[in-house]
């Protein structure tokens, strides 16, 4: 499996790395401490300030989820395994399987139509389920989009007060003078660096996350239903394949 995040964030910087390293410069000049610390102190207290505490929680959550990329089960397998043992041993039996189910939407399903709930319901209850998961995911995106748009700006303040400090000192000299304008663009630099290689590309990975994850829930739905109908395989796998397979 090839951890996409990482790779990418990975070839982000390499890359900026190497064109320093092309441009004969010293990887001393670019990184100041200071800088750095205004831009994240700085980008994430605004974007912190934006949103309400639980809403900031959800999105380190997914944000978990996001990163650690782990293997999908395979809902194909879960499903004809239920599958056959609904046809088998009837309904009631699958109360049994409930908590070795690997993942939540699954198991509120199956407790659903165990308990005798009309499909109408189920479906109902399951998809209010698939729509706060989806929101949850939404305003994680836009949090880090948020995060994108702020650290910018933030350099531009690191610059501003960068070149304060360097009219103060006008009699210092040339040589002082443009190690001073070098020194106050580096917050630029930095706020630029961590919307666009950083924030952004994280946003955009929330976004695809959800929409594979959505595709997913909505298989889980049609299944769910297609075994408290007592559909045959075939049936079922039509009935969730349009879900599964898109990415």
């Amino acid at each position: 499996m090839i951890y996409t995040t990482y790779l990418g964030l990975i070839l982000a910087f390499f890359s900026v790395l190497l064109a320093i390293v092309l441009e004969g410069a010293a990887f001393t000049s670019f990184f100041k401490l200071s800088a750095i610390l205004l831009i994240l102190g700085g980008t994430l207290g605004a974007t912190i300030a934006s949103y309400s505490s639980d809403q900031v929680q959800v999105s380190l959550k997914i944000m978990k989820n996001v990163l650690n990329e782990e293997e999908s089960i395979d809902i194909y397998e879960i499903f004809l395994r239920l599958l056959d043992k609904t046809r088998r041993d009837g309904l009631l039996s699958l109360e049994d399987d409930i908590e070795g189910i690997p993942h939540e939407l699954i198991q509120k399903g199956i407790r659903l139509i165990v308990d005798g709930t009309d499909p109408v319901t189920v479906e109902e209850i399951l998809f209010e389920w698939t729509d706060q998961r989806q929101e949850a995911e939404s305003i994680s995106a836009k949090i880090l989009e948020t995060a994108g748009g702020f650290s910018p700006t933030i350099g531009i303040i690191g610059t501003v007060m960068g070149l304060v400090h360097v009219l103060e000192n006008l009699g210092a000299g040339t040589s002082a003078l443009g190690k001073g304008i070098a020194t106050a663009f580096i917050a630029t630099f930095y706020g630029i660096g961590f919307a666009n290689l950083v924030f952004l590309p994280l946003s955009n990975k929330v976004k695809s996350y959800s929409r594979e994850q959505n595709e997913r829930r909505h298989a889980i739905i049609r299944g769910i239903l297609s075994i408290q109908s007592g559909d045959n395989r075939r049936i079922m796998m039509e009935r969730m394949a349009p879900y599964i397979h898109k990415y």
